[in-house]
């Protein structure tokens, strides 16, 4: 299933960031791609996991060679099987593992690959040799990049992640750190943003106000990058001259601007519970929502944060939905 990727630039001058750790995640990637090893990428929906393994195939030796993406999301395990190795595929289609050979399989959510694929693609790497469903049986050189919003130790633990797998792919583990955990990279994002649009639409579009600018910086972008290069797409649409005003962003982020630094009366607001709650989210927010680790810099088990976690009705900022631009 090719979508996303193939708008994106393979090239990691397309990945703009101040950000210590981005840097970090591009020069391992970097490095990566010259080694030839398969990788993880973990990170929130919209943190730009698709660029880096844009990025990664074209600065490897297999550039020449077919990237192809399979995201299996939104797809049942028996298609994922069929649309891999070819079994009732349509005569006109190619299954992916036959047109990625010698390239990049990437698959983007490989925590739902099920466990027969799994096995499949972990024996096809390890011997070489491919077996589609036609009963063809290829020499197999592909390299694996994978995607996934969580860590997957617990899926290991549980058995719904083969180990053989998920040691492959942790011989490079990229994390990308959410939007939120990277401010200083908004106006860098909004100005790549305003004049890939201001281009696209054919606008004198060039700037942005201080206030608008204000009012994204602290805005807590549960939609990570993607969802700022949306807005930034519905604002030079309603953009009339050369600048996105705070008027053309969403009403929910002019609103986050409005009420940021408001200061807590409560006089409840230091009890034990209240501080245990607010310091459990700040770590879940950290680190992405990633369960384990969050547990880990916690000092508690995985089932007590679940527990706790439903006790405080914590909720992951990326599953809020945004509002959508106002006209």
């Amino acid at each position: 299933m090719l979508s996303e990727i193939e708008a994106i630039s393979g090239s990691f001058d397309g990945i703009v960031s101040k950000n210590e750790h981005v840097q970090a995640a591009k020069r391992l990637a970097q490095q990566a791609a010259l080694l030839g090893s398969h990788m993880l990428i973990i990170g929130e929906q919209g943190t730009e996991k698709e660029r880096f393994a844009a990025a990664v195939h074209a600065a490897s030796a297999r550039a020449a060679s077919a990237l192809v993406e399979l995201d299996c999301f939104y797809l049942s395990g028996t298609l994922i099987e069929e649309m891999l190795f070819g079994r009732q595929v349509e005569k006109e289609l190619q299954p992916l593992m036959r047109s990625c050979t010698a390239g990049t399989l990437f698959i983007q959510q490989v925590g739902a690959l099920p466990l027969v694929a799994q096995s499949r693609i972990v024996h096809a790497c390890q011997t070489g040799r491919l077996t589609l469903d036609s009963g063809d049986e290829l020499e197999f050189r592909c390299k694996l990049i994978a995607t996934s919003t969580e860590e997957l130790g617990p899926a290991v633990e549980d058995r719904q992640f083969r180990a053989d797998l998920h040691r492959m792919l942790e011989q490079t583990v990229i994390w990308l750190p959410p939007l939120r955990h990277r401010k200083e990279d908004v106006p860098l994002l909004v100005h790549k943003f305003i004049n890939e649009f201001g281009a696209s639409l054919g606008k004198p579009l060039n700037s942005i106000s201080d206030e608008a600018m204000n009012a994204l910086v602290h805005y807590p972008w549960p939609g990570n990058v993607r969802e700022l290069r949306t807005v930034i797409g519905r604002c030079a649409m309603l953009a009339k001259g050369e600048m996105i005003l705070l008027d053309h962003l969403p009403k929910s982020i002019q609103r986050a601007r409005k009420i940021k630094n408001v200061p807590v009366q409560d006089e409840n607001a230091f009890s034990l519970a209240i501080v245990e709650k607010r310091h459990i989210q700040k770590v879940l927010d950290y680190t992405g929502w990633h369960k384990v680790r969050s547990a880990r810099i916690l000092g508690i088990d995985r089932s007590t944060l679940y527990d706790k976690i439903r006790r405080y009705n914590l909720v992951n900022p990326a599953d809020r939905i945004a509002e959508p631009a106002s006209t």
